[in-house]
């Protein structure tokens, strides 16, 4: 624990020693010469006409790539607009992706892509809600989002003279002075958790805890967190005789990350800690890092397809002999890393691979492969699939000697094995009325939001 708590403080001290700038509050004036106005934009082609349609604005929602989206209550409240269950026959497909800020928020894109008579004419509006928000807020927020994109479309229908559009007034306000953060973007949380079950014939308790640090800015992102968990499961025997299982672990992982431009990253990736299912006593690695992004970073929430490099160390000190002989041991290690997801309108994609490799013993290695496909192939008609693949070559931590029965059969320690699979796939097909623009919550199914916690 002493060796941990040691570890821990340097980990901390090399993660901000490595970030110079994250002590500092950031300059509140853009760089470049002190009054001098960025040059404009250049002029973009002129925006399509759009046609008059002769009923209602058809829309597609389409939010599954957001984590606090609530379709039956954009149905109740979105009612000048008539809602549709398949883009193929929408005017305006609505497609809503998101991703976490760095104080806990979460950050939602919402692109509005013209079809039919408003093809070509597209918009792109932002939602941010503020960390802790509740559901309903960021509801209401997304509804008040949808409903400024569609002025632009429900004025050239037949629902225009039904339009009002009020504005608030507001008193003058002088303008806005640069706000103070006295935190300066350092967003902390703590948590414990407990479980406790059981029966007669065997008892089941499990309590963890977690603590974080994170700092993110344009040019800078800083995550140090800290977690340690204990598991154990009794089961009766017979005779009065009683086996317990007992597992516990703890990690403290530290990742510095500098913003070079928008299609290139560096940075430091440190961790620690202990675990009696990986027979490791304690162990220590650190890692620089390069990434590649090959769309730039501010297009993250639609598509992203980065390459990352790292070369590090690592060091172990085992808690029984390994199979190889050692008690402990230190290798120098790297890892080549390809991720890819996109959230369009036909769907979406997610894939990652993943090659680690020890560079002292390049046959201790691991090979790894993830993906995820969701597909709208036709009208109604949706596909999706997901599943992956390990080639494992690098347990060089794994005990000596056989497990026992029981160790086995609760998975008290991790046992050898030279791969892994999993795999997911579905399909679904639906048809009649394209129009849903009712509610009914009588008898539950109402359509709350979908919660997801993390």
């Amino acid at each position: 624990m002493r060796r941990l708590v040691h570890a821990s403080v340097l980990l901390v001290c090399l993660a901000l020693a490595a970030a110079p700038g994250a002590l500092a509050q950031p300059p509140t004036q853009p760089p470049g010469a002190a009054g001098q106005a960025p040059p404009p934009p250049p002029p973009g082609p002129p925006a399509p006409a759009l046609r008059d349609i002769p009923g209602r604005v058809k829309v597609f929602i389409d939010c599954s790539g957001f984590w606090n989206c609530d379709s039956a209550y954009f149905r109740e409240n979105l009612t000048f607009v008539d809602h549709v269950r398949d883009r193929a026959v929408a005017d305006v497909h609505i497609l809503i992706t998101g991703q976490r800020t760095g104080s806990g928020g979460e950050e939602a894109t919402l692109a509005f892509i013209g079809r039919g008579p408003f093809d070509r004419a597209n918009d792109t509006l932002r939602y941010v809600a503020p960390p802790n928000s509740t559901a309903d807020a960021i509801r209401q927020g997304l509804a008040q989002q949808i409903k400024l994109g569609l002025v632009r479309y429900v004025s050239h229908s037949a629902s225009a003279g039904q339009m009002q559009i009020g504005v608030s007034a507001a008193a003058p306000q002088a303008p806005e002075q640069p706000k103070h953060d006295p935190w300066n973007y350092w967003v902390m949380r703590v948590g414990v958790n407990g479980n406790v079950s059981g029966e007669s014939s065997s008892t089941y308790e499990s309590y963890s805890g977690r603590a974080s640090a994170n700092r993110v800015t344009d040019a800078w992102k800083i995550n140090l967190s800290a977690s340690a968990s204990y598991r154990q499961s009794s089961y009766d025997l017979g005779d009065d005789e009683w086996y317990v299982s007992v597992t516990r672990g703890s990690s403290f992982d530290a990742l510095v990350v500098k913003s070079l431009n928008k299609h290139w990253s560096a940075g430091l990736r440190g961790e620690m800690g202990s675990s009696t299912y990986t027979n490791k006593d304690f162990y220590v690695s650190a890692a620089p890092a390069i990434e590649y992004n090959v769309f730039p970073y501010s297009e993250s929430t639609r598509r992203s397809l980065t390459l990352q490099y790292s070369i590090g160390v690592s060091s172990y000190d085992y808690r029984e002999e390994t199979i190889y002989g050692k008690m402990s041991e230190t290798l120098p290690d790297h890892s080549f890393n390809v991720d890819v997801e996109a959230k369009q309108p036909w769907g979406q994609i997610s894939a990652s691979t993943n090659f680690s490799q020890y560079l002292s013993s390049p046959d201790k290695y691991r090979f790894q492969t993830f993906g995820a496909v969701d597909i709208r192939l036709k009208k109604g008609l949706s596909f999706n699939v997901a599943g992956g693949a390990s080639r494992i070559r690098d347990q060089i931590y794994l005990p000596a000697g056989e497990a026992t029965d029981e160790e086995i059969l609760v998975r008290q320690r991790q046992l050898k094995t030279s791969y892994s699979y999993s795999a997911y796939f579905g399909i679904s097909y639906t048809f009649g009325s394209i129009f849903n623009n009712i509610v009914n919550p009588r008898f539950g199914g109402g359509g709350g939001g979908m919660v997801m916690y993390y």
